[in-house]
């Protein structure tokens, strides 16, 4: 099903916020601060979302890892 907001269809709006979250969230880490995590971790939900939608198992995948890698980050800084 795809959604469409003003002719700009929903999950390419997804993607590029997925694309600007990672972004924001690997600056934050280079920062040393730890929202940085917190930031990634929910960009990786969305592209977990954009990776079922399109039947990206690979992307899936990654992202599924990446947020536990992520949360242990977060517990252990």
């Amino acid at each position: 099903m795809h959604i469409s907001l003003s002719g700009i269809e929903f999950w390419s709006i997804a993607d590029w916020c997925a694309f600007a979250l990672t972004l924001a969230g690997v600056w934050q880490l280079s920062s040393h601060k730890k929202s940085g995590f917190v930031i990634n971790a929910f960009a990786s939900v969305i592209w977990v979302a954009i990776g079922i939608h399109s039947g990206l198992s690979g992307l899936t995948a990654l992202n599924i890892v990446l947020m536990f890698i992520y949360l242990r980050g977060y517990i252990k800084k």
